[in-house]
């Protein structure tokens, strides 16, 4: 009869002393389920971080910022969180490179043309950074839970040149904002940096690029309503013979004012800074429109005194490995819209903008913090316009 009392007391006992194991346990849980995305940066611990408070690149912080207000809060903040946009009511520039994705089912359903349930190259229509990032198992295919990210931390926002804020060329932990489990399967090498190759791969340049063809997916020469990425109120707006359907031509003439005439705009001049990855032109263009871009000057790309360039390249015939352009000369002057894929300029080019969006310079090295001087650089548009 007392050993009842004594076998309860010690139940007791173990309860308790469970309890009180289990309490830093539970807490502990609480507090990695709880635990934001880039808390280091929280230096004043309110739950929020300003520019102030960031870190990386002001690039970096824009994207970020979802609903642009200028502090990271909310679902921004959230491992796992993931921008979402309504494509129905929301509308983007047609013609011009899409990086707002929505990382929803709905959004994943869009993309997905022909309902087999992946999302393949000719099915996306964004950067093929962000395609490499989060085709998690290399089959060149994104899966609707790789597309989700679900409790993943792979800093999709990112690219790599807003992540390397140094501009040294590569990536270091301390410049990666995801999680460590990421970083480590992005560095192939396992040198522990991440270099541009393993970040973005070996990118086709927008030379060749014709999104017309990437869109219109059963290649009628044609795109219907369930091909169209942007809102349905410009689908409309682009359909100007209002038969449901818009034709390369009308896709084309896509923000262009009138069909008819040229006139030519700049010369904008502008110096190109060798230790900047890409300086703004201030020149926005429109897809069709020509561009032409003289340069002139000299730069050094190392201590080396005959390690120069002119932006037709290296002096000597080098390249750089993990430049922008792998296989053009070192330093040579280079050229984006927005952010698809960098051509090789050199001294003078003229190419026609495949897609509309801001144009920007740089120099073709992976090494920026060792160089000095700039290029002096004219940039002229020629556009149509109305009589």
């Amino acid at each position: 009869m007392r050993a009842r009392p004594l076998v309860l007391t010690c139940s007791i006992a173990t309860l308790l002393t469970l309890g009180m194991a289990a309490g830093p346990i539970a807490s502990a849980e609480g507090q990695q389920s709880s635990r934001m995305r880039f808390e280091a940066m929280d230096t004043n611990h309110d739950g929020r971080i300003t520019r102030d408070e960031w870190t990386g690149s002001n690039q970096s912080f824009v994207n970020h910022d979802w609903n642009g207000d200028g502090v990271l809060s909310g679902d921004e903040l959230r491992i796992g969180g993931q921008r979402t946009a309504d494509y129905g009511t929301a509308d983007h520039p047609p013609n011009r490179y899409e990086r707002e994705i929505s990382w929803t089912e709905q959004g994943f359903h869009d993309l997905d043309h022909n309902r087999d349930g992946r999302l393949t190259a000719n099915e996306w229509h964004f950067d093929l950074e962000t395609f490499r990032r989060i085709d998690r198992n290399r089959d060149n295919a994104i899966s609707v839970g790789e597309f989700l990210g679900a409790n993943r931390d792979d800093d999709r926002d990112d690219r790599f040149d807003d992540l390397d804020s140094n501009n040294d060329g590569r990536v270091t932990r301390n410049e990666w904002h995801g999680s460590l489990d990421d970083f480590r399967w992005l560095d192939r090498n396992n040198d522990g940096v991440l270099s541009r190759y393993e970040v973005v791969g070996q990118q086709p340049s927008f030379e060749n690029y014709d999104e017309f063809q990437t869109l219109d997916y059963n290649r009628n020469g044609t795109l219907e309503r369930n091909e169209w990425h942007w809102s349905r109120p410009s689908f409309a707006e682009i359909d100007a013979d209002r038969n449901g359907v818009i034709s390369r031509r009308e896709f084309s003439a896509a923000g262009v004012t009138g069909t008819s005439g040229e006139q030519s705009y700049g010369p904008q001049q502008v110096r190109v800074n060798a230790q900047q990855r890409w300086t703004d032109t201030g020149v926005t263009v429109r897809a069709g429109e020509v561009v032409t871009i003289n340069a002139s000057g000299e730069i050094q790309m190392s201590d080396d005194a005959g390690d120069t360039a002119t932006p037709a390249g290296s002096r000597r015939g080098r390249t750089a490995p993990d430049a922008p352009i792998q296989g053009q000369l070192a330093g040579g002057l280079i050229a984006k819209i927005d952010e698809y894929p960098p051509i090789f300029i050199g001294n003078r080019t003229t190419v026609t903008a495949p897609v509309s969006g801001r144009i920007y310079l740089g120099v073709n090295d992976d090494h920026l913090p060792d160089n000095r001087g700039e290029f002096n650089v004219t940039v002229n548009v020629r556009t149509r316009t109305s009589r």
